[in-house]
């Protein structure tokens, strides 16, 4: 028998307290969700990729400032990968 999955709200609790097993969960739910938002905007997908890695990574660094009252954690990963993204888009078109 399957446990029920954690919400992810919990795994940004956990994350915030440590534990990488959570950060881990949390990235293999969203992984692709986040990966095709940042490749729709990069159209590369080696780039796309790099952003997602360092979504996450980003992710694990500020778990303590994630507010569930202003967005969900699959929101809060879009809108980090989001602003990755941007920044790569202007550094590739120097």
């Amino acid at each position: 028998m399957t446990q029920p999955l954690m919400p992810d709200g919990r795994l940004v609790e956990r994350m915030a307290a440590g534990d990488r097993g959570a950060g881990q969960e949390l990235a293999e739910r969203h992984r692709l969700s986040v990966y095709a938002r940042v490749y729709a905007m990069l159209i590369d997908p080696g780039a796309a990729e790099q952003v997602v890695v360092q979504t996450f990574d980003q992710a694990w660094r500020s778990a303590r400032d994630f507010k569930a009252s202003a967005a969900s954690p699959l929101a809060w990963l879009v809108e980090i990968a989001r602003g990755l993204a941007e920044r790569r888009k202007r550094w590739m078109a120097r």
